[in-house]
């Protein structure tokens, strides 16, 4: 509980520092961070990291996300699917929302990329981390494989990473959208947790009673 905690904090710092971009010491970082990524070109990283970077596009993630649900239902996992389309479904609108409380321009110059729609933060980071880390938290669930929860936690990384190397978001964009995704990831794995303790708990009462 300490550690979740703690990282909720982390989160809940990161995304408020993040949200003061406009002042000059987080432009810094942002125009650093750009820089930095984009000094790292080559045409063929640049191929690279634009066919990867559509791992966090909304119809990759949706028909993963129905794959996952479809799985989840047929072994009659049916809060666990719900949850799985809320990783998505409820980020994203939240992403929105917050989108249009902060109407933060995309940046214009140096993409390889053209998006649309306001910046901060980025949807592709928000959704993609509280997806594929609650998708990998149920996987782990199942499978008990270390690795598993590595794959979810590296995907969003590299996810968030690519989105400023493509041009289309700054540094704090990706933070935020980090932040916010781990945010709503902890929420949805408490239901999980408390759903299967409760199912537990029912057992326990059943097999008493026996």
């Amino acid at each position: 509980m300490k550690k979740v905690n703690l990282i909720i904090g982390f989160c809940s710092i990161v995304m408020t520092f993040c949200a003061f971009y406009p002042l000059s010491f987080i432009h810094e970082m942002d125009s650093e961070g750009r820089s930095m990524l984009f000094n790292t070109r080559n045409d063929l990283l640049n191929k690279s990291v634009i066919s990867f970077t559509h791992v966090g596009d909304a119809k990759v993630l949706g028909v993963l996300c129905l794959l996952g649900m479809i799985l989840l239902f047929f072994n009659k996992k049916w809060l666990n699917g719900f949850l799985l389309l809320s990783s998505l479904a409820v980020t994203f609108g939240l992403n929105k929302i917050i989108k249009n409380a902060f109407e933060r321009e995309r940046p214009v110059e140096n993409r390889l990329l053209e998006e649309d729609g306001y910046s901060f933060p980025s949807g592709n980071a928000m959704v993609g981390t509280s997806f594929y880390l609650f998708a990998a938290f149920l996987l782990y669930q199942k499978f008990q494989k270390p690795w598993i929860l590595w794959i979810g936690t590296i995907i969003p990384f590299l996810l968030g990473v690519s989105r400023v190397y493509v041009g289309v978001h700054y540094p704090s964009d990706i933070l935020a959208g980090f932040s916010i995704g781990v945010l709503c990831c902890l929420v949805l794995i408490k239901i999980a947790i408390n759903n299967n303790k409760i199912k537990h708990k029912a057992v326990q009462n059943k097999n008493s009673a026996l």
